[in-house]
């Protein structure tokens, strides 16, 4: 029996990433060029202001944000149809 699992789950967010990163810079150059509201709209989600935890010898400071547009959404839908094809 082999343990193939944590191999499939690495590959799908290394895909998953790729597709986010390359679909948001393409969302991006492609509202440059066409001025439609769909391409040119986009949503912030995550942690307005991240947390700080200050422990005198060293500080942590915890916080997310993701742009989501068009681009990214395209991406993730790329990135899982090269996953479950792979």
């Amino acid at each position: 029996m082999r343990r193939t699992s944590g191999r499939r789950t690495g590959r799908l967010i290394l895909l998953l990433l790729c597709g986010i990163i390359l679909g948001s810079m393409l969302g991006y150059v492609m509202s440059l060029f066409i001025d439609h509201p769909i391409l040119t709209y986009s949503q912030a989600i995550g942690v307005k202001n991240p947390v700080t935890l200050n422990l005198t010898a060293f500080t942590i400071i915890i916080g997310f944000s993701i742009d989501i547009n068009f681009g990214t959404v395209v991406g993730i839908i790329i990135g899982l149809v090269l996953y479950f094809r792979s």
